[in-house]
Parts: structure tokens; C-alpha cells; sequence
């Protein structure tokens, strides 16, 4: 005859066993989802401020108006020139996608003949009014965008 301590006692093992299970894959997915990164510098002040800590949701879906994480450019590059204290990603505003109007603020970095952001671009800009950006680089490569801010969560500690 079965006790309630005999059956926690047969049942809880199992328990315990898909509960972990199920606490290590969540953490998988989330860690192949979400990331976390550091703002370093200010292109991005006054939304985010050097030293925030932000969370972000990798995807390939982008709208306008999103903020997102993009692989550094240099040159259209994803290289970082010697000695550069900037961390891989960058942070900008989604300004434009493919089908939209170049902004006027990036059309010099374009060329005046090209009016619309053509497949496989975007345009990125800072908050920042002497960010680089677009307005430097021109179009960015659709492929280098890898996420979109979800929140701030607070600043990064201090070594």
C-alpha cells in the first residue's frame, strides 16, 4: 500500500529531474534569442548613454523606428580598426528599409541618384547628431543587422 511519503518519495525524482530539464533547455533557447550588450560611446545619447546595458532579441524581422544591434562598419567592412576601443556591435535607429526613400540627411553618402534604399540595404542612424552612421557610411548591408533592443537594463558596472 502506497504512503503520500512513499509516493512524493517515487514521484520526486522524476519531478525534479523535468523541472531541471526544462530550466536548462529555456535557458538554451534564451541564450540562442537574447543577448546582452554594453553602449559604448555616445551615438546614441540621449536614448542610451555609455555604459547602459541593454537587452536584446535576435530576429531577422525589422520595422522602421526599431533599435537595433548591427555588426561594426568600417569602410562596409565588419572589422574594427586597430586599436578601436568600439565593441562589434553597433547601436542605431533603423531609419530606412528596402522600397523606402533615402533620408536626406544620407543622401550625400548615397549618391544624389539614388532616392530609394535598394534590396539587401538600410539605412542606420544615431540619436547622436555626430554619430557614425549612414550619414558617413551610406547603405548598410541588411544582412549585418542582428537584433532589436528590447529595454535598457540598467548601466554596466564599473570595473
Amino acid at each position: 500500500m502506497w504512503t503520500t511519503k512513499s509516493a512524493v518519495r517515487a514521484v520526486l525524482p522524476t519531478a525534479l529531474a523535468a523541472t531541471l530539464g526544462v530550466l536548462v533547455g529555456g535557458t538554451l533557447v534564451a541564450r540562442r534569442r537574447l543577448l546582452v550588450i554594453d553602449v559604448v560611446g555616445d551615438s546614441m545619447s540621449p536614448v542610451y548613454d555609455h555604459g547602459d546595458r541593454l537587452l536584446v532579441r535576435r530576429t531577422r524581422r525589422f520595422r522602421v523606428g526599431d533599435v537595433v544591434i548591427a555588426h561594426h562598419q568600417v569602410g562596409g567592412r565588419r572589422t574594427l580598426p586597430p586599436g578601436s576601443l568600439a565593441t562589434s556591435w553597433l547601436v542605431k535607429t533603423l531609419a530606412a528599409l528596402p522600397g523606402d526613400a533615402v533620408p536626406p540627411s544620407v543622401a550625400a553618402a548615397v549618391g544624389s541618384d539614388r532616392l530609394i534604399v535598394p534590396p539587401g540595404s538600410v539605412v542606420l542612424l544615431g540619436a547622436h547628431p555626430a554619430s557614425a552612421d549612414s550619414r558617413l557610411w551610406g547603405l548598410v548591408p541588411a544582412e549585418d543587422l542582428a537584433g532589436v533592443v528590447i529595454t535598457r537594463l540598467g548601466s554596466a558596472p564599473s570595473p
